[in-house]
C-alpha cells in the first residue's frame, strides 16, 4: 500500500561576518629634562707668617745694651750700693764706739775705705738662650660655596586615539523549509 507521505526538507541559514579590527594609536612625544649645574666656588685667603727675633738680652750680655736699660741698671745698683754704705756706716759707728777694745778702729776703718771698691755691672747676665725667637704661622681661611645641580623636567602627556572596529554581517545561505507530499492522495472524511 502506498500511503501518502510528507517530506520535509530544511536548510539552515549561514551567516558570514566581515570584521575590521579596531585600532588603538598611542603617541608619546619625548619629555624634556634640563640640567643646570652651578660650579663650586672656593676662595682661599692666607695671612702672612711673622718671625720676631729679640736679641736685646744677647747685646746686653755683651755690654752693648740700650741706653734706657743701662741707666736702669745703674740706678738699681746705685740704690743697692747706697743701702750697703748706710749699713757699713752703722757698723763702723758701732766699731768706733767700742773703745774698750784694744784695736785702733779709726785706722782700720780708714784702711778698709781706701781699698773698698763699688762695682756697677752694666752688662746683662750671659745665658744660652738670650736670643728670643718667636714664630707665628699665618692663618689660612677657606670659604667654600657649594655648587649644585638643578633639574627642570617637563613631562608630556601621551595622545591616545581609538578607532573602533566594524562588523558587517552578510548572508551566505538563506534558510528554508520545503514540504513535499508524495504518494496517493487520500481524501477521507471521518
Amino acid at each position: 500500500m502506498n500511503l501518502p507521505r510528507i517530506e520535509i526538507n530544511q536548510q539552515f541559514a549561514r551567516v558570514g561576518l566581515e570584521r575590521n579590527p579596531g585600532q588603538l594609536k598611542i603617541e608619546t612625544p619625548p619629555s624634556e629634562l634640563k640640567i643646570h649645574q652651578e660650579h663650586v666656588s672656593v676662595e682661599l685667603s692666607r695671612s702672612d707668617d711673622s718671625l720676631s727675633i729679640d736679641s736685646r738680652k744677647a747685646w746686653s750680655a755683651l755690654g752693648r745694651a740700650r741706653f734706657e736699660e743701662v741707666t736702669d741698671r745703674i740706678a738699681q745698683q746705685s740704690l743697692q750700693i747706697s743701702m750697703q754704705n748706710i749699713a757699713n756706716l752703722a757698723q763702723e759707728g758701732d766699731r768706733m764706739m767700742a773703745s774698750h777694745q784694744k784695736s785702733n778702729a779709726f785706722a782700720e776703718i780708714a784702711r778698709e775705705r781706701m781699698f773698698r771698691q763699688f762695682r756697677i755691672d752694666i752688662a746683662g747676665e750671659p745665658n744660652y738662650d738670650n736670643v728670643e725667637v718667636t714664630y707665628m704661622p699665618g692663618q689660612l681661611q677657606t670659604n667654600v660655596k657649594p655648587g649644585g645641580v638643578n633639574f627642570e623636567f617637563e613631562r608630556t602627556k601621551p595622545s591616545i586615539d581609538y578607532y573602533p572596529g566594524k562588523i558587517n554581517p552578510y548572508l551566505i545561505q538563506q534558510n528554508f523549509i520545503f514540504f513535499n507530499a508524495t504518494g496517493q492522495q487520500l481524501d477521507a472524511v471521518m
